[in-house]
């Protein structure tokens, strides 16, 4: 009997394109309002990826429209299951100034905001990782009850993160190499 097996999925490229511009806090809810919105572009997933999900390997994602379309092209016609446990971990926007940034500037102040909370273990309220180990769980079943093929997962970038915590709380061993954030990357992981 094989072990059951999972791999955590980034969704592909979000086809959300920004006017650019000069925006306020406000302006990032509104962006991110409509990135969520937004499905994927037409960048195929890597090869290696499409390879592993054609075996007949479980499809599972977040209901967000570009985890969705992400789902549909792994799964190539079978049933993917949704779920709102796999949406994003939304990072918060700083609203301790009224400063109007471009949106790539606003990226790096969040970003560099996060890294801090993770530095002081407060990057997740307790509330997100409780999902993120209802998530876990979850997946966790849909893996035992068919170890002849990996369950993949469709989520997305920060949420991801408290997923591979969460499940290497529940003894799940990650695979080898880099942690990759990238659009179609890839962390694979299996239950000894």
């Amino acid at each position: 009997m094989t072990a059951p097996r999972l791999l955590l999925v980034r969704h592909g490229r979000s086809a959300h394109v920004h006017g650019g511009g000069w925006i306020d806090a406000a302006g990032v809810h509104a962006w991110r309002t409509s990135y969520d919105a937004a499905g994927i572009t037409d960048d195929a997933p890597p090869a290696t990826l499409v390879r592993a999900c054609a075996d007949g390997a479980r499809v599972a994602c977040s209901d967000l429209p570009r985890a969705r379309a992400s789902a549909a092209r792994l799964a190539a016609g079978r049933p993917v299951l949704e779920s709102p446990l796999l949406r994003e971990s939304a990072l918060a926007v700083p609203d301790f100034f009224r400063l109007r940034l471009p949106l790539m500037a606003w990226g790096m102040v969040i970003h560099a905001a996060w890294l801090a909370a993770l530095a002081r273990g407060t990057d997740a309220s307790p509330a997100e990782r409780a999902r993120a180990a209802e998530a876990a769980t979850w997946l966790a079943e849909l893996a035992r009850a068919d170890t002849a093929s990996p369950v993949v997962a469709v989520t997305h970038g920060v949420f991801r993160g408290l997923l591979h915590d969460a499940l290497r709380a529940d003894g799940w061993r990650a695979g080898g190499g880099q942690r990759d954030y990238r659009p179609w990357s890839v962390w694979r992981y299996e239950r000894p």
